[in-house]
């Protein structure tokens, strides 16, 4: 996967997430504050109701709610609301079910004994809670959409000056030594990496083995060093013969047997230590044939080690003479 698509996914998803996370933080804290909106407003109609029932008897409702009136757990009366709720267990707010839907109920104890429980259905709550969590879902993709194409512009305005030196690294010509990177002045980091990559070439072409005067090479083909395989001259060193005794002269004995000389040790030569850089340096000019299509900088590589041995080989020779 490339890095500019990394990157975009990366942060589009971090982007999500944190919108996601926000998003919830809020629905909840709505949630809390219009339940306690509607409780503060049970409350009030609790007030209203019991003051009606005081003055008149009677149990005032709009509609939107639902009361009861209940005395020794047996319901008395109930209006506002046909449903079939269950008995409170106390005083105070609770969530009560009723079929598939649920009320906010409030009950309270009269001065008679008797309890009155106001009921308002929360349905409008769960709509309005779901339509929060559809804002919230419509905000994370829209954080999603716009964090991924700007994080797509900006990577791709990053990533251009490294584009652009990848192009001109493909179109070197191994073959011109004056070709190069062009220079970078900015960014700092393409500029740091376009002079190093400039000075390993320069170092690689450094290595190239040289070419022999009067040979003539065409441009296009790469310079190898002749496989020439020196001769070395081994000398044979013999050890001196002493020279003969005279017996004195009144002691007159036949003739000592002549001493067969020692044998000689042998010696070391040159044809050792050049026997196994002639195997690499053979080993290395089959490389160079079987690979035609070998990269420019292996092949430099490779051709600054030959020249190295060729150099050692030479050096031990001229030690030898």
């Amino acid at each position: 996967m490339r890095l500019r698509t990394q990157l975009t996914l990366t942060v589009t998803a971090l982007v999500a997430l944190v919108v996601a996370l926000a998003g919830l933080v809020i629905v909840v804290r709505i949630d809390h504050r219009d339940r306690d909106d509607l409780d503060r407003l049970l409350a009030q109609r609790a007030d209203r109701v019991k003051v009606a029932a005081t003055k008149n008897g009677s149990l005032p409702t709009d509609g939107t709610f639902a009361i009861r009136l209940i005395q020794n757990g047996e319901m008395l009366k109930q209006v506002g609301s046909s449903a079939g709720f269950p008995l409170p267990e106390g005083d105070g707010y609770a969530t009560v079910s009723s079929g598939d839907d649920e009320w906010r109920a409030l009950t309270q104890t009269l001065v008679t004994g008797a309890q009155m429980q106001i009921l308002v259905s929360l349905n409008d709550l769960e709509e309005q809670h779901d339509d929060n969590v559809l804002v919230v879902d419509l905000l994370v993709l829209l954080a999603a959409l716009l964090s991924a194409a700007g994080v797509w512009f900006a990577t791709g305005l990053v990533l251009r000056p490294f584009q652009r030196l990848l192009s001109s690294a493909r179109d070197l010509d191994p073959a011109d030594p004056d070709q190069h990177l062009p220079e970078v002045k900015s960014p700092r980091e393409v500029a740091e990496l376009t002079t190093t990559l400039n000075d390993l070439l320069a170092r690689a072409r450094a290595y190239e083995a040289p070419v022999p005067d009067g040979v003539r090479v065409p441009p296009d083909e790469p310079v190898a060093p002749p496989a020439a395989v020196p001769t070395v001259e081994i000398r044979a060193v013999e050890p001196p013969v002493p020279a003969p005794v005279e017996p004195p002269p009144a002691l007159v004995e036949p003739p000592p047997a002549p001493v067969a000389p020692p044998p000689a040790a042998p010696v070391s030569t040159a044809a050792d230590e050049l026997r196994p850089s002639l195997v690499d340096l053979g080993a290395q000019l089959d490389q160079l044939m079987d690979n035609p299509d070998m990269p420019a900088t292996q092949r430099h590589l490779l051709l600054a080690q030959m020249a190295d041995e060729h150099r050692r080989m030479v050096a031990v020779l001229d030690g030898d003479a």
